[in-house]
C-alpha cells in the first residue's frame, strides 16, 4: 500500500469557547491532511495518523477514509504544543510501517497558525 499527500494541510484553531485564562481557553490547533491511499488490499490493517512534537511526544490522530482511494489524516494539537518554529512531523502508518511522513515548521501569523514544509 502506498499514501501520499494531496495539496497543501490545512491548519485551524479550534472553535473552542471558554473564559481567558483556563485552561480550555488555550485550545486546539487542528491539521487536516488530504491523502490519496494506492494498492489497498482488502485484507491490508486499518492506516494510522501519528503525529510527532518537536519536544520528542507523540499524538494520535484520527484517519478518515472517504473512499477506497483516498481520505484525511486528523490532527488536533493542543495550542501550547504548537509553539513559533516548533517542528511537527505527520505520519500515516500501518502496523508500524511509515507510508508516508512529512515535518512542517509551525507559523503564526499574528493569531493564526499556519504550517511550511521543512526543507
Amino acid at each position: 500500500m502506498r499514501v501520499s499527500q494531496l495539496g497543501a494541510p490545512s491548519v485551524s484553531l479550534s472553535s473552542v469557547v471558554a473564559p481567558a485564562g483556563t485552561a480550555a481557553a488555550a485550545g486546539f490547533v487542528a491539521i487536516n491532511v488530504h491523502i490519496k491511499i494506492e494498492d489497498r488490499a482488502s485484507e491490508d490493517p486499518a492506516v494510522v495518523g501519528h503525529i510527532h512534537l518537536s519536544e520528542d511526544k507523540l499524538l494520535v490522530g484520527k484517519v478518515i477514509e472517504r473512499r477506497p482511494s483516498g481520505g484525511w489524516l486528523l490532527f488536533w494539537v493542543p495550542r501550547e504544543l504548537c509553539q513559533e518554529g516548533g517542528v511537527l512531523t505527520l505520519c500515516a502508518l500501518q502496523e508500524d510501517i511509515v507510508l508516508w511522513e512529512k515535518a512542517y515548521r509551525v507559523v503564526w501569523r499574528e493569531r493564526f497558525p499556519g504550517l511550511e514544509p521543512v526543507e
